[in-house]
This record gives structure tokens, C-alpha cells and sequence, in this order.
């Protein structure tokens, strides 16, 4: 199962100069309690066990912020001393012991492709920023191509709400952009996102900090954890669902919504019945949707004012019409 056909309006990448800014892709993101490093290893373990082989390729951490080989790694120095130990994935070492420390961290792997890459590439991110007086917050990210087949998605968004302790998440197709090109991509996200309500917009310095608060919204798949997830009236909400086409999984560490069965752009040129599912799960998760949002980057967005309009566009779509 993939993607059906998405418009050239929508796909269509966005050059600037002679780089690409924007695309579409599909993610995962979820935005975790803690990490343990126990939990760090198994978004780990279930990221490779998903990943093509030839395409886990490089990895980053933040004490070595260029790319490296994973075949042929360059190692800090507790990362030869794990290697020298034999543990697996000696260069995540350092990442542990942040971990271990409640410090901040990074740890990417990355097959690559660049930006421009039509097929669009595979990655995994999981890093947590540390705010002074309110301690850490962090989140894990899967990037994968358009073509990748749904169930990875589906399967990973299951596997990690039965396995890791979370307070949100959601997924589906989503506009990635050059970050050295952010401005202009983001002008451009502006205008697409007006006509293409089912594509998601991400800008993590803003949401991270704000993940305790509530949800940023919805997408094909929603996450709602367990501490959102128990309040009465979201229970109540949840069995009021009926025949809305949205289909409800709760495991261990998180209940899962399923808007329909595959994402949708919800083409507002072209409007159809094809949004209800997102509108559903957006109404019965109305009471948990984020209250402010900061400005996402670009002039537009900052001109309008109206971040929390595309945030709340199921809730209230005059707001972002």
C-alpha cells in the first residue's frame, strides 16, 4: 500500500537559485517522555530493523557534528572504548551516556541523499534540547520516501506505542525543507499549505518545547500517550467514533488514530469527503490541542499571524481559509 497519486502542485519541488528548498515526504515524529537510554536502544533496534540495509549509511551525534560512516565510523574516545568492549554501536556511546547523565544529545543515521534527490531519502533523529528550569524535552523522527509502502509506517507508529513511553506524535506526508533555505521555503509552505491541509508542517524549535502542553495537531496517524490519553472526556470522546473511517489502537504506551486508509492531501481546490476522518480525530482530540504556538519561520506566517489557524484548520477551518 502507497501513497496514491499526489498532484504535481503538490509534489513539485520548490527551487531557489539552483537547490531545491521543499518537497513532500512521509514521518513519523514522536515527542517522548524521558528518554531511558533503554528506550533510545530499542528506537534504535526497531529503526534498523526497518531501514533498507543499503541505506543505513551515516551517522551523526553531537559531539561529532559531521557525518560519518557507520562501516567505517569515526569514534569519540568512549566510542573506541565501547568498540575495544565490543557492545554494539560503538558510536552511540557518547549518545548513552548523555543519556545516562539527563544531558541533552543527538543521534542521527542518514543514508545520503540529499534534498534533491527525487526518490527522497531514509532517516532517523532523535535528540533532546535542555531548557533551563524545565528540564528536557525530546522527540524521535523518521524520514522515508513517497514511495516507501504505508504498513512501515503503521507498523513503526504500532510498535512504538506498545514499546515507548510518549506524550504525542503523529504521521504521514509532511513538507521537508533545506534549512539553509528556510525563509523561502516556508513562504512556500505557507501558500501550499492553504490549498493542502493533509500535509504536515515542521518546525521542532518551536513544537518541542510545548509537547508537555498538548498535541500540535493531526495527521494520517495520531498519538495520543497515556497521560493525555486517560483524561475523561478524551476517553469518552474515543468511543464516540463510530463509522467515522478512523481506526483506534491502544497499546501499552499509547493510544494510535488512524485517519482513513492512507493519507490524504485534503485539496481544498477540490474539496470532498476525503478530510472527515482527520476532522473526526481532530474533534474528539479537540480539548488536547496546543492553546499558543510561536510563529513558524517566514514572512508570511509572521505577517498573518495565523500559525494556530493551520493548527487548529480541522477544529475551525475559517480560521485558516
Amino acid at each position: 500500500m502507497q501513497v496514491p497519486g499526489l498532484p504535481l502542485a503538490l509534489t513539485q519541488p520548490l527551487i531557489v537559485g539552483d537547490e531545491v528548498a521543499l518537497k513532500i515526504m512521509l514521518d513519523l515524529t514522536v515527542y517522548l517522555v524521558g528518554p531511558t537510554e533503554r528506550t533510545f536502544e530499542y528506537l534504535v533496534d526497531l529503526y534498523e530493523s526497518t531501514c533498507p540495509a543499503n541505506r543505513l549509511l551515516q551517522f551523526k551525534i553531537a559531539e561529532l557534528p559531521l557525518w560519518s560512516s557507520v562501516a567505517d565510523p569515526m569514534l569519540t574516545m568512549h566510542g573506541r572504548a565501547a568498540a575495544d568492549a565490543g557492545l554494539r554501536r560503538p558510536y552511540f556511546e557518547a549518545t548513552r551516556r548523555r543519556i545516562r547523565q539527563g544531558r541533552a544529545f543527538e543521534a542521527q543515521y542518514w543514508d545520503g541523499m540529499e534534498i534533491d534527490v527525487p526518490r527522497g531519502s531514509w532517516s532517523f533523529n532523535c535528540q533532546a534540547m535542555h531548557i533551563r528550569d524545565e528540564g528536557l524535552f525530546a522527540f524521535a523522527r523518521v524520514l522515508l520516501p513517497l514511495d516507501t509502502d504505508l504498513n512501515v509506517l503503521l507498523d513503526t507508529a504500532i510498535a512504538i506505542a506498545e514499546n515507548v513511553p510518549l506524550h504525542s506524535g503523529h504521521g504521514g506526508l509532511v513538507f521537508v525543507y533545506e534549512p539553509l533555505l528556510l525563509e523561502d521555503a516556508f513562504d512556500a509552505i505557507y501558500t501550499r499549505a492553504r490549498r493542502f491541509w493533509g500535509v504536515d508542517i515542521e518546525h521542532m524549535n518551536g513544537t518541542l518545547p510545548l509537547i508537555r502542553n498538548g498535541i500540535k495537531g493531526v495527521n494520517w496517524i495520531t498519538m495520543i500517550g497515556r497521560d493525555f490519553a486517560s483524561a475523561p472526556e478524551i476517553r469518552a470522546a474515543l468511543g464516540n467514533l463510530g463509522e467515522s473511517d478512523v481506526t483506534v489502537a491502544q497499546r501499552k504506551q499509547a493510544t494510535t488514530l488512524v485517519a482513513g486508509p492512507h493519507p490524504v492531501i485534503c485539496d481544498q481546490n477540490r474539496p470532498d469527503s476525503s478530510s472527515n476522518p482527520y476532522a473526526a480525530v481532530a474533534n474528539v482530540l479537540a480539548p488536547l490541542f496546543l492553546t499558543e504556538h510561536p510563529d513558524f519561520p517566514g514572512e508570511r506566517f509572521a505577517e498573518k499571524g495565523n500559525t494556530m489557524g493551520w493548527i487548529r484548520r480541522f477544529l475551525d477551518p475559517a480560521g485558516w481559509r
